[in-house]
């Protein structure tokens, strides 16, 4: 946690911060983005979403004066860590080991049932939303369509 608080204050962006009192403020960057710092809400949401200053924050809080350390949520210290594996973790006995009765062929887990479609399939694939589609230029007017001269429909 104080790797990244160190490497977002030490790479800050040279944004202005307006005050708007009360420990809001406003980062002028591209869009612009309010920033309540006692609430610890930032309108790009990062802050909210993470528990972890973004980058808009961390302009705030550095205007404000206050300590960077104070403004990330109890999740990222050591001590909560330390806490949440203080306790006995038990053993989670298998699935396998729960009934020793159960016969090996009712365990398999068969694919769906699937049903052919009606109708001829398709000759030509479709082509995906990010797959290049080739232009062809066409003999008869020079044109660059999807056609060739062979099949073009237009008149003489």
């Amino acid at each position: 946690m104080e790797s990244k608080l160190h490497d977002a204050f030490n790479t800050l962006r040279p944004w202005i911060v307006s005050s708007f009192g009360n420990n809001v403020y406003e980062v002028h960057s591209h869009p612009s983005v309010s920033v309540d710092i006692s609430r610890r809400i930032c309108s790009y949401s990062e802050w909210q979403l993470k528990g972890f200053p973004c980058a808009h924050g961390v302009s705030a809080i550095q205007n404000s004066g206050h300590d960077l350390s104070l403004f990330v949520d109890q999740y990222f210290y050591i001590q909560s860590y330390q806490e949440s594996y203080s306790f006995l973790i038990y053993h989670v006995s298998s699935i396998w080991k729960l009934d020793c009765n159960v016969d090996g062929d009712s365990d398999v887990v068969l694919p769906p049932l699937s049903r052919k479609q009606p109708g001829r399939p398709n000759k030509k694939r479709i082509c995906s939303n990010c797959e290049k589609v080739r232009q062809i230029t066409c003999g008869r007017y020079g044109k660059v369509g999807n056609h060739n001269k062979k099949l073009c429909k237009e008149a003489l």
